[in-house]
């Protein structure tokens, strides 16, 4: 006798597992049906169980696996019939009404296996991608933007930097030198002795950071000097002048240079040395004291290794690649951050002088892939890649 059915509702995208005998549902069962592919699951649970007298009858929730659960899962259900394992599952919960030391409990202790009467789920195609090696991308919305004329548009930008500063997000490096630099170039009485110390040496010299800003603002709003506009073009020189150094250092680490690169592929000698002129460092976290940030070191450290479009031919073979168009990097990088931001704020108040780090179990799951990354001690991202996945040949 079949020991279980599954019914669809009228509108055909409802499956609901009715269990007609009193048999447990198996670790197994729950992963093919909801867990694999990240559906969303409505769980019903026994009357009198455990996971009943905690959380009610039923409870909305996307089951959590890390990488090495999801492998050994995949293995099992290869080799392993018929289903017998049982025990806890953590999951999140998608509802509004649990208090917060529950839905802690759900994602660090779970529920039991033998707890759930019944798991209905949508019948929907598969986004999950954990199992596909193709290159994927996010979908977005572009929005049109006209620039305003003589530079009006750092009047906003200004005012978007200062309202962070006042709610308390720490800026990175380069946003903090563009809201001092706003700062003296719009509301120089309203600067603070902090700041002061911020912008200007012992010496009282402008710091060469803010000064870049500082003068780009007043080049943009037509209102600098000959003198200002000749001291930009001597910093454009000196920071191209880094910039190639940078990116000297990583093709060494590649095993090239730009003299070697150049000679077997022009092309992407040039469009190296572009991406690395054009690159701005990139804060990922949107709130925070705390920046989460890329700069051009962490850029070209893990962009040289991970990401198909960068890499040099014949270097890094043995890294695995982003499984996203180049474009989409940074927008991936930023959502596996922002899930956890409010542990890594947490990390950096009270372990200031240690830096924050996710691998292994502790690995970041986003659409399919889990993350490996390191964040040093002032919030700059050293390492971020894709784990390499263990799966069984079909």
């Amino acid at each position: 006798m079949d020991r279980s059915q599954n019914p669809k509702n009228r509108s055909g995208i409802i499956n609901t597992r009715v269990k007609l005998l009193p048999v447990n549902y198996t670790l197994e069962e729950i992963y093919l049906q909801v867990g694999r592919d990240d559906k969303t699951a409505g769980v019903t649970f026994r009357v009198g169980s455990n996971a009943y007298n905690l959380y009610g009858d039923f409870l909305p929730l996307l089951f959590l696996y890390t990488q090495y659960e999801r492998e050994d899962m995949e293995t099992h259900i290869r080799r392993n019939t018929p289903f017998s394992m049982t025990g806890c599952l953590k999951a999140k919960y998608l509802g509004f009404d649990l208090p917060e030391e529950k839905v802690t409990m759900l994602e660090t202790v779970g529920i039991h296996t033998n707890d759930i009467a019944n798991i209905s789920y949508f019948i929907m195609p598969s986004d999950n991608t954990f199992h596909s090696d193709k290159t994927r991308t996010i979908r977005k919305i572009n929005i049109p933007m006209r620039m305003k004329r003589k530079g009006k548009d750092l009047d906003w930008m200004y005012g978007f930097a200062k309202r962070f500063v006042q709610d308390g997000v720490g800026l990175c490096p380069e946003e903090r030198a563009f809201y001092l630099a706003g700062k003296l170039f719009y509301e120089p009485e309203e600067i603070t002795p902090a700041e002061k110390a911020e912008i200007y040496s012992e010496d009282n010299q402008l710091n060469p950071s803010v000064e870049w800003e500082l003068l780009r603002m007043k080049c943009w709003r037509e209102v600098a000097t000959d003198d200002e506009q000749q001291r930009l073009v001597q910093m454009i020189r000196m920071r191209e002048s880094n910039i190639m150094k940078v990116v000297g250092k990583y093709l060494n680490d590649a095993g090239s240079s730009l003299v070697k690169l150049a000679s077997e592929n022009m092309d992407h000698a040039i469009k190296l040395v572009m991406k690395a002129i054009r690159f701005k460092e990139q804060r990922l976290n949107t709130v925070g004291a705390v920046p989460i940030y890329v700069d051009l070191d962490s850029y070209m450290h893990i962009y040289m290794r991970h990401v198909e479009e960068v890499k040099v031919d014949g270097t890094f073979g043995n890294k695995d690649n982003f499984q996203w168009v180049e474009e989409d990097v940074f927008t991936v990088m930023e959502k596996v951050i922002n899930q956890v931001n409010d542990l890594i704020q947490a990390h950096f108040q009270n372990k200031p002088g240690q830096r924050y780090s996710r691998y292994g179990k502790q690995s970041v799951y986003f659409e399919g892939d889990y993350y490996t990354f390191h964040i040093e001690t002032n919030g700059r991202i050293s390492t971020f890649h894709k784990n390499r996945k263990n799966l069984p040949i079909e």
